[in-house]
């Protein structure tokens, strides 16, 4: 498995994997391959509330193609990656209807989830690429590209 994530995270790669979908996982670390390097690390420590989880899910049409999942332990430090388990993703659907049904088991499976950001590959690969992040997310949301729930206070401020 590649570190690509881990290293776009500032993680140490022994960092705990668990629930690994190797199809999302591989699309994800391509997905990664033109990010800033420290662009996820500073998302997580800045919108991730310490003891809980984020979800991160990428929509090929209705069909989930890459994930992460982060947890972060109660100083806020990532302590474990996943990915969406296949089962969610395949029965899910359309991005609204799969979001929620990813919330649901990150919060059945990792506790709170704090924060939810779900986009179609054209705009993620363009929120990746984009040195202004919060003005892509505006792009994404206005094309109808993104479903962000939840959202976390220090996120809707960005935004706004």
């Amino acid at each position: 498995m590649s570190d690509t994530t881990a290293e776009a995270l500032l993680l140490d790669p022994s960092v705990g994997r668990r629930n690994i979908d190797q199809a999302q996982w591989a699309n994800l670390v391509t997905l990664l391959a033109d990010a800033a390097r420290d662009d996820l690390a500073v998302a997580v420590r800045t919108f991730v509330s310490a003891g809980s989880s984020a979800v991160i899910g990428v929509f090929d049409e209705d069909f989930l193609w890459a994930s992460l999942v982060v947890s972060v332990d109660q100083a806020g430090v990532p302590e474990s990656l996943s990915t969406i388990d296949g089962s969610v993703a395949e029965a899910a659907g359309e991005m609204a209807k799969a979001a929620g049904e990813a919330v649901k088991w990150v919060q059945a499976h990792y506790g709170p989830c704090s924060l939810g950001l779900f986009v179609d590959k054209k705009h993620a690969e363009a929120l990746v690429r984009a040195p202004d992040k919060a003005a892509a997310v505006r792009t994404a949301s206005a094309a109808g590209g993104l479903v962000l729930s939840p959202v976390p206070p220090s996120l809707a401020i960005a935004l706004a």
